[in-house]
C-alpha cells in the first residue's frame, strides 16, 4: 500500500457509523421522549377524592327572558307590550312601571298607575308566590296599579301569586285577572 493513498477511517470495535440523515430522525424521537418523560414527571400532583355534595338542583319556573310590561290603556284596562328579550328581575320591573312607558307606548295611549315613590321594592320567593316589598302604602293602590305589578311579576317568574306589602298594609295572594 503507498503511503499516498489515503485510508478510510476504520470505524470503532462495536460502533456503526450512521449516515448523516438517520442521525436527525433519531434525535427528534430522544427530544420528544424527553419531552414525554418530563410532562409525566411534572403532572399536577392533585390526588383523586371523594365527590363533594353540594345543594339540590334549582327546580320550579324559570324566569322568562322576554317579558311584557303591563300598562293601562285609556278605557282603564291593564294591558301587556312586550320588551326586547333581556331578562328583567322584579326589582327593575317596580321601578320600570313606576316610570312608566316610553313615548311610542305613551303615544299608543298608555299610561302608568303605580307611583313613582313605590320603587326601589324588594321582592322574595316564598311557599304560594312572591312577596313584594313596596317603599309606599299599599293601600294607596289603585286596582289598575295592583294589576300592573302583579301581572308583569307574574309574567316575569310565574310562582302562583304575589303579597304587596308597604306603609303597615298588605294586599295577600293577588292573582293576574
Amino acid at each position: 500500500m503507498s503511503p499516498e493513498r489515503e485510508r478510510a477511517p476504520k470505524p470503532e470495535q462495536g460502533r456503526r457509523l450512521e449516515p448523516e440523515r438517520k442521525r436527525a430522525p433519531r434525535a427528534l424521537r430522544e427530544l420528544g421522549l424527553a419531552a414525554l418523560v418530563l410532562v409525566v414527571l411534572t403532572a399536577c400532583g392533585i390526588r383523586p377524592t371523594d365527590p363533594i355534595p353540594g345543594l339540590e338542583a334549582p327546580s320550579g319556573p324559570v324566569e322568562n327572558t322576554s317579558p311584557s310590561l303591563f300598562w293601562v290603556q285609556s278605557n282603564g284596562r291593564v294591558v301587556p307590550v312586550g320588551r326586547p328579550e333581556g331578562s328583567l328581575s322584579g326589582f327593575d320591573v317596580v321601578g320600570l312601571l313606576a316610570q312608566g312607558p316610553t313615548g311610542a307606548e305613551q303615544n299608543r295611549g298608555l299610561s302608568t298607575e303605580v307611583p313613582f315613590d313605590a320603587a326601589p321594592a324588594t321582592i322574595d320567593r316564598v311557599a304560594n308566590g312572591l312577596d313584594v316589598n313596596l317603599s309606599t302604602d299599599v293601600s294607596q293602590l289603585s286596582a289598575a296599579a295592583v294589576q300592573q305589578i302583579v301581572c308583569t311579576l307574574l309574567g316575569v317568574q310565574p310562582v302562583g301569586s304575589v303579597n304587596l306589602r308597604g306603609g303597615g298594609r298588605s294586599l295577600e295572594l293577588q292573582q293576574c285577572a
